[in-house]
């Protein structure tokens, strides 16, 4: 028993169609967002203890920064997210999950607990995290300031703000120059922790 066959005129037409569903489907497409991720970076220099309990609260994203895309800003001073990539947790999480190892494995505190409930706590705010393009070569920019608080109130107050350049090449544009600067920040950081513990003996 024989089957129909499909006219001819409509083969063309079906095959098209089921590409065009194939190519709608297929990963990898050029609207595809790439999740932005900051990397652990390598083991602090270990240091000798400064901190039995030290509360490390998650950073607060300051306005003007995005908690979940990266921004970039160029003649016109309009902040702008990149279209196809985006962070893939919010940096805010991101960057206190990163300031709590490094804590942790420089040796400088015992325990180091999320929230405010030690008696001494570290406070972030995220001023700038953005690509600038406004000069010869796009730089990223990373301006952080950190607060340590006491059972007294404010310890020591500290604003951190650097630049690199970078080439914008790539899926990830500039995301390897803000982890170098990110890098930097955390050994300025715990080299003034370490600091500020032994004015206070």
């Amino acid at each position: 028993m024989s089957s129909r066959k499909r006219p001819d005129g409509l083969r063309l037409p079906l095959l098209l169609l089921l590409a065009l569903l194939a190519g709608c489907a297929a990963p990898g497409s050029r609207d595809a967002v790439t999740p932005l991720r900051l990397e652990t970076p390598a083991a602090p220099e270990e240091r000798p203890p400064r901190f039995a309990v030290l509360s490390v609260e998650t950073p607060r994203v300051m306005a003007g920064i995005s908690d979940t895309a990266l921004l970039y800003i160029e003649q016109d001073f309009r902040r702008r997210p990149y279209v196809r990539s985006r962070w893939g947790a919010p940096l805010s999480r991101q960057l206190g999950d990163l300031l709590a190892d490094q804590l942790s494995r420089s040796g400088m505190v015992a325990v180091v607990q999320r929230g405010d409930a030690a008696d001494v706590r570290l406070e972030v705010e995220v001023l700038e995290w953005l690509h600038d393009y406004r000069g010869e070569s796009p730089e990223a920019l990373v301006a952080l300031r950190t607060t340590l608080r006491g059972e007294r109130g404010v310890i020591d107050q500290w604003r951190w703000s650097e630049r690199r350049a970078f080439r914008p090449e790539g899926a990830e544009p500039g995301l390897a120059a803000q982890q170098a600067l990110l890098e930097a920040w955390l050994e300025a950081l715990l080299e003034r922790l370490d600091t500020l513990a032994d004015e206070a003996r």
